[in-house]
Protein backbone atom coordinates (compact mmCIF):
# COMPACT_ATOMS: atom_id res chain seq x y z
CA UNK A 1 0.00 0.00 0.00
CA UNK A 2 1.46 3.16 -0.98
CA UNK A 3 1.43 6.12 1.96
CA UNK A 4 0.68 9.56 2.22
CA UNK A 5 4.53 10.30 2.26
CA UNK A 6 5.32 7.92 -0.73
CA UNK A 7 2.81 9.52 -3.27
CA UNK A 8 4.27 12.77 -2.34
CA UNK A 9 7.24 11.54 -3.38
CA UNK A 10 5.94 10.08 -6.41
CA UNK A 11 3.69 13.65 -7.12
CA UNK A 12 1.77 13.75 -10.04
CA UNK A 13 2.95 9.70 -11.44
CA UNK A 14 0.95 8.56 -8.39
CA UNK A 15 -2.09 9.50 -9.91
CA UNK A 16 -1.10 8.03 -12.97
CA UNK A 17 -0.46 3.93 -12.24
CA UNK A 18 2.74 4.25 -10.22
CA UNK A 19 3.60 2.87 -6.91
CA UNK A 20 5.68 1.87 -4.52
CA UNK A 21 6.20 -1.07 -1.86
CA UNK A 22 8.67 -2.00 0.85
CA UNK A 23 11.07 -4.92 0.05
CA UNK A 24 11.82 -5.69 3.48
CA UNK A 25 13.75 -3.25 5.55
CA UNK A 26 15.29 -1.48 3.30
CA UNK A 27 14.31 -1.18 -0.69
CA UNK A 28 11.22 0.27 -2.01
CA UNK A 29 10.27 -1.02 -5.14
CA UNK A 30 8.68 1.18 -7.99
CA UNK A 31 5.92 -0.02 -10.07
CA UNK A 32 3.67 1.17 -12.84
CA UNK A 33 0.31 -0.50 -13.15
CA UNK A 34 1.77 -3.77 -10.91
CA UNK A 35 5.04 -3.96 -13.12
CA UNK A 36 8.10 -4.03 -12.02
CA UNK A 37 10.34 -0.19 -12.89
CA UNK A 38 13.52 -0.01 -10.12
CA UNK A 39 14.32 -0.62 -6.64
CA UNK A 40 15.40 1.74 -4.49
CA UNK A 41 17.29 2.17 -1.07
CA UNK A 42 15.07 3.48 1.18
CA UNK A 43 17.64 6.49 2.79
CA UNK A 44 18.66 6.92 -0.88
CA UNK A 45 15.40 7.37 -2.67
CA UNK A 46 14.66 11.47 -3.17
CA UNK A 47 11.58 12.93 -4.50
CA UNK A 48 13.76 13.89 -7.57
CA UNK A 49 15.26 10.45 -8.27
CA UNK A 50 11.49 8.74 -7.90
CA UNK A 51 9.91 11.06 -10.41
CA UNK A 52 12.92 10.86 -12.55
CA UNK A 53 12.55 6.82 -12.62
CA UNK A 54 9.06 7.83 -13.61
CA UNK A 55 9.17 10.05 -16.39
CA UNK A 56 12.11 8.01 -17.72
CA UNK A 57 10.17 4.62 -17.76
CA UNK A 58 6.93 6.16 -19.12
CA UNK A 59 9.36 7.94 -22.44
CA UNK A 60 11.27 4.48 -22.90
CA UNK A 61 8.40 1.75 -22.51
CA UNK A 62 4.80 3.95 -23.53
CA UNK A 63 6.69 6.61 -25.95
CA UNK A 64 5.86 9.78 -23.31
CA UNK A 65 7.23 12.72 -24.61
CA UNK A 66 7.69 14.66 -21.62
CA UNK A 67 4.29 16.97 -21.75
CA UNK A 68 3.26 17.92 -18.24
CA UNK A 69 1.18 14.94 -17.21
CA UNK A 70 -2.76 16.24 -16.05
CA UNK A 71 -4.17 15.26 -13.29
CA UNK A 72 -6.61 12.79 -12.49
CA UNK A 73 -6.22 11.24 -16.27
CA UNK A 74 -4.84 7.65 -16.02
CA UNK A 75 -3.81 7.49 -19.61
CA UNK A 76 -0.13 7.14 -19.83
CA UNK A 77 0.52 5.73 -22.98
Amino acid sequence: MTTQAQIQGLGTFSQHGFTLEHDGAMSLILLHEGEFVARFIQTGATEESLQAECANHLAMKHGWDGCVLEANHGNTG
